[in-house]
């Protein structure tokens, strides 16, 4: 039975068929050092006539681009894909081309631009209970050279990487990420370091915080009361155990003060990179003005 259907199978596969598949265009002969911008449309469909098993293996193969010809021409070149079938030596003799949709694809071939680009990381993070980012995600190298047409690169002043998912993270960690593949863009390297700072973030409380008033004139003096502040700060562990009182800094403006219409004022507190502002205590200040008799 199993040997019937083999000889049946390879009999219907010999047999003559009909079939669409959709290719990429991919622009090709361009002269040196320049590039293809917009093409429109960025896809054909290409029908084609063969062998069952012939059009079985492109369906289920990996074979994606269908070649067009720029002839080292530039500026807007508008063609008929169906005269471009000699650039596509895939298609050989085994297979006839029945028809091409559209009739007519257009693109633009323009000299190459190069910019740095600053890299942003696309993610997708979940964290066990209790943990999170301590710092922002490093990222090495930062920026990347980019080649590629005008149009697009002057519209552009980061790339992304692909995005990467990564779930239940409690310790640092560093991966790989492939930089995102954008069309008619070439660039110096197509991988970057992530570094993931991933840290138990806690809460501390800091005290005897002075307040400072800045910009007090000469004939005037400031008593505010109380004149200490008491503060808590969010953040990674490792960050916040190394943080000390005399790292954190408390003022108020003089013109702030002479503005006020409420009787007391908040002071502002100046925190640590990569931590955040929990609450201050007491949130204002009564404050008192002396002038001095010249």
């Amino acid at each position: 039975m199993i040997f019937s259907i083999l000889i049946w199978g390879s009999i219907t596969l010999s047999e003559q068929y009909l079939s669409y598949k959709e290719f990429n265009i991919k622009v090709i002969n361009q002269p040196t050092d320049y590039t293809c911008s917009v093409i429109n449309p960025p896809t054909v469909s290409v029908k084609l006539k063969g062998q069952g098993w012939q059009l079985l293996s492109l369906i289920l193969g990996n074979k994606s681009d269908y070649f067009v010809s720029a002839d080292n021409d530039s500026g807007n070149i508008r063609l008929d894909p169906f005269n471009e079938i000699n650039e596509n030596t895939w298609i050989g003799s085994r297979f006839n081309v029945v028809e091409i949709t559209p009739k007519i694809v257009s693109f633009y071939v323009e000299k190459i631009k190069y910019k740095k680009l600053k890299v942003e990381p696309d993610t997708n993070l979940t964290f066990s209970d209790g943990y999170g980012l301590a710092s922002q995600i490093k990222i090495f190298p930062d920026s990347i050279v980019v080649a590629g047409p005008h149009n697009i690169l002057d519209k552009k002043s980061s790339i992304k990487t692909n995005l990467v998912s990564l779930s239940s993270l409690d310790t640092k960690i560093k991966i790989i990420a492939d930089i995102e593949d954008i069309q008619g863009i070439r660039t110096e390297i197509n991988k970057v370091e992530l570094t993931f700072d991933v840290q138990r973030i806690v809460e501390k409380s800091f005290s005897n915080i002075k307040v400072v008033i800045t910009d007090i004139p000469d004939d005037r003096d400031i008593v505010l009361i109380p004149n200490t502040i008491e503060c808590s700060l969010r953040g990674g562990i490792n960050i916040l155990g190394k943080i000390t009182p005399e790292q954190i800094s408390a003022s108020v403006k003089y013109s702030d003060i002479v503005y006020d219409t409420l009787g007391s004022i908040q002071p502002k507190v100046n925190i640590l990179e990569n931590t955040q502002l929990v609450f201050i205590k007491p949130s204002r200040l009564n404050y008192v003005i002396k002038k001095f008799d010249k």
